[in-house]
């Protein structure tokens, strides 16, 4: 297969399994998340609905109570006193709470009120006497549900209805027989409750029509599937089922008052959220175009002009590298094709010509390492382009000297190199906390110390650092002291101000700092106290938001008089 074949083959099958992949996963699972919360939102709707219905149910119930728990009602059961009727029973009475029908009854099942309010007499003859017999000594509604609301079918009509016993104003008894309060789930209803929940409301009532007359587009809801887990006013049974691409249809059925399925609700809900995740997937198809697209140019440019650039770039490298004179660099090879094999000689070669200057290399990278070892890198890179000194002013640095105390002592009774040895181990360990704390090591005098932070390149917390040094060479020491049992310390001095630094002389030159900063520093530790850290007050002010610093008071420091300074203990918490 040769390279044209194979760029084809690799861009082609690339492309149609990505796109597979991505169809698959688009429709099966971005496309199914939207349907999840379409139903969620369809199921909240419905939620709203059955709230605003029952809501309005529960407020003729208390309406009526108002009524039936009163000494007027109670006395009006025994007298049928007209004045009663006259003074309670108007229209305007139950305009409010929206009650169309009234009906009282006594003990003994005898209609002793039955009126209506707003209903034409025609419509309002057969419901009243229904509901007369529902509640008469005969009838069983009332003594199953004793205190309710709900609905009911009387004479070909829906009714929603509230009763309750008739009792004192006190609620005591006994109950003087039962009150009704109903009115008619009407076209004016309907309108109500779209208004209140802004949807698209249809009803039918099961007991009148077939279930099946509702559904507008072919399905017919299942009663018996909705009502297995069983029927409840206040939590009735939801179904959502779509009807097309643009609409879903919500399903709710509710019970009768003595548990029955009667009213069937049936909302239509525009699909917003299923057309949003459609137009998603629009646009991931017109990407998916737009990638296949991009990909077929990318074949024509491999075929028509990238083939041939390879082989103009793999010459123009090797020129490269001859004008360069440089072997260690190599052509870049592509593949195990012809081309690929080409530039592997050619990389050979170039090896081969690396290796005879490999010593030369290693030894100009040795000489490098040892002058950056001596010189911070800036300082030694400005020394390989001038040879005027180097001096250059920083204004934030924090200069810290140690001190090795009891070790001259120490040196007259212990044998030279194991007393070198000793003193390179403990410096080793200084060195070590310098490259953590990125510190600018500055030099060594016999069993002294000197350290800088902030140059030469800047930094902010140079006190902070120079600080946490200053602990760690004292905890070091102490560690040293005790693994090895020989009575050392170290004393420490750290001031914090400007100071010159740079490199002078010509032969065995070294990076130095000078300035009246350094003097005091030096003076901090050579009138310090064994195994304690004393500092300015410039490097206390710079420290004491973040350590614990003791006042030592007023020291007597050589050629500057009294000095206030302060003893360095540790971080702060």
């Amino acid at each position: 297969m040769d390279l044209r074949q194979k760029t084809f083959a690799l861009i082609l099958t690339t492309f149609v399994v990505s796109a597979i992949a991505l169809l698959y996963f688009a429709s099966s699972i971005t496309l199914a998340g939207y349907q999840t919360i379409e139903r969620e939102k369809a199921n909240q709707d419905l939620q709203r609905l059955e709230k605003v219905f029952v809501a309005d149910l529960m407020r003729r119930f208390a309406t009526l109570e108002d009524f039936s728990s009163w000494d007027d009602t109670y006395d009006f059961v025994e007298t049928g006193d007209p004045d009663y009727v006259e003074s309670n029973f108007t229209s305007a009475t139950f305009s409010v709470p929206g009650i169309e029908f009234v009906v009282i009854v006594d003990p003994l099942g005898q209609t002793v009120h039955a009126s209506a309010h707003g209903v034409p007499d025609d419509m309002a003859a057969p419901v009243l006497a229904g509901l007369s017999e529902a509640l008469n000594v005969e009838g069983d509604l009332f003594e199953e549900h004793p205190s309710e609301y709900g609905l009911i079918t009387i004479a070909s009509s829906t009714l929603m209805i509230a009763m309750a016993p008739i009792l004192r104003s006190n609620d005591s008894g006994p109950p003087r027989g039962v009150m009704l309060a109903g009115k008619m789930l009407d076209d004016q209803e309907i309108n109500n409750l779209s208004l209140k929940t802004q949807l698209n409301i249809n009803y039918e009532n099961l007991a009148l029509t077939d279930p099946g007359d509702v559904s507008e587009a072919g399905f017919q809801p299942s009663i018996q599937e909705m009502t297995a887990d069983g029927l409840s006013l206040l939590r009735p049974p939801h179904l959502i089922h779509p009807v097309n691409d643009e609409r879903l249809a919500g399903y709710i059925l509710m019970p009768d008052i003595t548990g029955n399925p009667i009213l069937l609700w049936s909302v239509l809900i525009p699909r917003d959220i299923y057309q949003r995740g459609k137009d998603s997937l629009n646009v991931l198809l017109l990407a998916l175009v737009a990638i296949g697209v991009v990909l077929t140019l990318c074949i024509l440019l491999l075929l028509e002009r990238l083939v041939l650039r390879r082989v103009a770039r793999l010459g123009d490298q090797v020129t490269d590298i001859g004008q360069k004179d440089d072997p260690s660099m190599r052509v870049h090879v592509d593949g195990k094709d012809e081309l690929g094999r080409l530039g592997t000689t050619v990389n050979w070669m170039l090896n081969q010509l690396q290796l005879s200057r490999q010593k030369v290399v290693e030894e100009h990278e040795r000489a490098e390492s040892l002058l950056l070892n001596i010189l911070p890198t800036r300082i030694a890179e400005q020394l390989k382009t001038t040879s005027e000194p180097i001096a250059d002013s920083h204004s934030g640095v924090s200069v810290l000297f140690a001190d090795l105390a009891g070790f001259t002592p120490l040196s007259a009774r212990m044998d030279p190199v194991e007393l070198v040895s000793m003193l390179n181990s403990i410096f080793s360990q200084f060195d070590e906390l310098t490259q953590d704390l990125q510190l600018e090591k500055i030099k060594t005098i016999g069993d002294a110390y000197m350290v800088a932070a902030g140059l030469p390149e800047p930094r902010t917390d140079h006190a902070q650092a120079i600080a946490d040094m200053a602990l760690g060479m004292i905890k070091a020491t102490e560690t040293f002291s005790e693994q090895h049992s020989v009575p050392l310390q170290i004393r420490v001095g750290i001031n914090s101000g400007v100071v010159v630094a740079g490199v002078i002389g010509k032969k065995k030159f070294i990076y130095d700092l000078w300035g009246d900063t350094v003097n005091i520093a030096s003076r901090m530790e050579s009138s310090g106290e064994t195994g304690m850290i004393q500092v300015t007050e410039s490097t206390y002010l710079e420290l004491k938001d973040m350590f614990v610093l003791e006042e030592r008071g007023l020291i007597d420091i050589k050629g500057r008089g009294k000095m206030r300074t302060y003893i360095l203990k540790g971080r702060a918490g």
